[in-house]
């Protein structure tokens, strides 16, 4: 990027950020970031240490430090191993997302000091895993709904992703590994199952949190009758319906397919309406995290407004 390209990308960065300080959202992914940034560090202070197990991502990297050093404290190791990440990402992300993140990660930091007195007791190792993966999950997943970040594997897995085109889920799974291998050196093997089992379930809560109040079903329908499964569709569905153009591999005819998106209700419905109209017509049925446009969320609703225009690239 030239110098004077970058230097309009700051300044449009930077007007984002501002206007960002004007509107109800930023306020709402803070607020949701205190609060399920404490729901973690309640998770870890009170179950995920006395349990001697091991966090995904930059925080089991610190929770390793702190088990083989026991010092400095867990908020400030966490910290520390994040300056540098900012410092390798700053030219990569945006300046409201670079500015939410270190929010997030200075949040996380004194939350992990301001409960560290705090102990859950789970006499099951067990169910201390489990517990704590949903305590954790929910909280992570509550803030990174409405937009924010606590920093960490977040951003190494992004540089590493446009540096080298490795995919991200790759280098959550690489790190992962090494936190769990580090558990097993630390601890035992028992250490390194109940973590893995924490971090699946951690993945899975969060999943859910994140993604489970807005998913729907996209589903594409390869029908002889395509436009009788349209009109069933918009009328007694009352959902859209998009015709993709294809053809038959074996006779070369051309097929419309119908493309629509419904909510879980809807699926049984729909079944039924098909089996009537065309039950020789093949279904495939998508699983899909958010959709948003007519009739499900919109723009304004997820607090998305118009932002000052982009300076054009040269």
């Amino acid at each position: 990027m030239s110098q004077n390209r970058f230097i309009e990308e700051f300044r449009w960065q930077l007007r984002e950020l501002f206007q960002a300080f004007t509107e109800f959202r930023l306020y709402r992914t803070l607020a949701a970031m205190a609060v399920g940034i404490a729901l973690i560090g309640v998770a870890i202070n009170g179950i995920v240490i006395p349990q001697n197990m091991i966090a995904p991502g930059v925080s089991g990297i610190s929770l390793l430090i702190f088990y083989v050093a026991h010092k400095p404290a867990l908020g400030l190791i966490y910290f520390a191993l994040n300056v540098p990440l900012f410092v390798i990402g700053w030219r990569v992300f945006a300046l409201k997302y670079l500015f939410i993140s270190i929010c997030g990660v200075v949040m996380l930091s004194a939350s992990l000091e301001l409960t560290r007195d705090v102990r859950i007791p789970v006499p099951d190792p067990l169910m201390g895993s489990i517990i704590a993966a949903v305590i954790l999950g929910f909280g992570s997943g509550f803030y990174l709904r409405l937009g924010g970040s606590a920093g960490g594997l977040d951003i190494l897995a992004t540089v590493i992703r446009k540096k080298f085109a490795l995919p991200m889920g790759r280098v959550f799974v690489a790190v992962n590994a090494i936190n769990l291998a580090g558990a097993w050196l630390v601890y035992d093997l028992n250490s390194v199952l109940y973590s893995a089992l924490f971090m699946w379930v951690q993945a899975w809560t969060l999943d859910r949190v994140q993604t489970g109040f807005s998913q729907r079903r996209s589903v594409l329908i390869i029908s002889d009758r395509p436009e009788e499964v349209a009109e069933g569709v918009m009328k007694r569905l009352d959902r859209g319906v998009t015709f993709f153009h294809g053809a038959d591999a074996h006779s070369a005819d051309p097929k419309k397919i119908v493309y629509t998106v419904i909510n879980m209700v809807e699926l049984g419905r729909l079944k039924e309406l098909l089996f009537n109209i065309d039950p020789d017509a093949l279904v495939v049925v998508h699983h899909t995290a958010e959709v948003i446009g007519a009739r499900f969320l919109t723009w304004e609703e997820e607090g998305y407004h118009h932002r000052p225009p982009r300076p054009p690239a040269h």
